[in-house]
């Protein structure tokens, strides 16, 4: 018999908020199923599968529209737009020094571009493992999640643009990367958001759908460990800064709170680097240690504020970037300030 208190408990989590984005329930898959696709390690499924069947099948169409809009209006065209002087927002750097401590590792370039894969696998084993039309449920409740990322960091790329200082390529991939990317929307950083939305959603999802305790050790340490990795070749690549990460945590452990905690947040910044022999035990706690208070920091001084952005802005305005000794500087102003320093 239920006691009073469980019975009226209003301020118990609803189901919509504990699923805010949930499309609806799905059946449970045969156990034929969960035997032929559940003991797979997450690479062997193949990215294509889901690729070719998500924009096409209901109601995963109908999001992935509104999916493509986000990411070429909200990411592509705006930093194109700018570059070609057709908006004019301010571009801001925020570099620091720990960056320097990091060396630049062109080689991690096929890691860095894992980024859209890395969510796309869960997609196919969701295809495979529940069926065509389950499955585009489920993946329609991250879709509309992802939607919500490049929603909110559009809002802080419109009040301010962020770059980094990059080194001079030498490899092809990392020649074509730099070339083809305007490389003005760093803070918050969608790589480090993305990544870490994937792991999160997926720890959720497991556990909602009574995935089995194999499927849910197994697919749950593989998804953080890429997404370990990926976090990693954003600062071996020299695409962002130490400061991008904070500010990427940050702004999901505000705006997904359902899935992505504080807790977290400092379970992946402490993985980080972890076995990584080209950087010094030292230099490892050092990083940590600045993510980690940027990211307390944005999050003490978020807790009275409505909008999740104003911490950062507040930052971003007062901050001033350090020029990196790989920077392969054209702006004269630049070359001067890094003489300064130096000196």
């Amino acid at each position: 018999m239920k006691k009073p208190y469980e019975t009226y408990n209003t301020f118990a989590p609803t189901e919509k908020m504990k699923y805010p984005f949930r499309f609806g329930k799905v059946k449970k898959p045969s156990e034929k199923r969960i035997k032929k696709w559940g003991g797979k390690h997450m690479t062997e499924y193949n990215v294509m599968y889901g690729y070719m069947t998500t924009p096409f099948c209901f109601p995963c169409s109908f999001t992935m529209y509104r999916f493509f809009h986000h990411v070429i209006w909200h990411f592509f065209m705006p930093q194109y737009f700018q570059k070609i002087h057709l908006r004019h927002t301010p571009v801001k750097h925020v570099d620091h020094q720990l960056d320097e401590k990091v060396p630049f590792r062109e080689d991690l370039i096929s890691c860095y571009m894992d980024f859209i894969n890395v969510w796309v696998r869960p997609i196919s084993m969701l295809m495979h493992r529940f069926n065509i039309f389950q499955g585009a449920k489920l993946s329609c409740e991250w879709f509309r999640y992802l939607c919500l990322v490049y929603h909110e960091s559009y809002r802080m790329y419109c009040y301010s643009m962020t770059t980094t200082y990059r080194p001079k390529p030498t490899t092809k991939k990392v020649k074509a990367l730099y070339a083809g990317d305007p490389h003005y929307m760093c803070v918050p950083s969608l790589h480090i958001s993305i990544v870490c939305l994937c792991f999160s959603f997926y720890r959720m999802l497991f556990k909602r759908e009574d995935f089995t305790e194999q499927e849910i050790e197994m697919w749950n340490k593989e998804l953080f460990e890429r997404a370990v990795d990926i976090g990693e070749t954003v600062l071996y690549i020299k695409q962002h800064s130490v400061n991008c990460i904070p500010a990427a945590l940050y702004m999901i452990t505000r705006i997904v709170p359902e899935l992505f905690t504080p807790e977290i947040a400092i379970e992946f910044i402490s993985a980080l680097f972890k076995n990584k022999t080209d950087i010094s035990e030292t230099e490892r706690k050092k990083i940590q240690a600045h993510i980690i208070f940027t990211y307390e920091r944005f999050l003490l001084e978020g807790a009275i504020e409505e909008d999740w952005m104003d911490p950062v802005t507040r930052w971003l305005d007062s901050y001033q970037s350090h020029v990196p000794f790989y920077a392969d500087l054209e702006n004269p102003e630049d070359k001067d300030r890094k003489q300064t320093e130096n000196a």
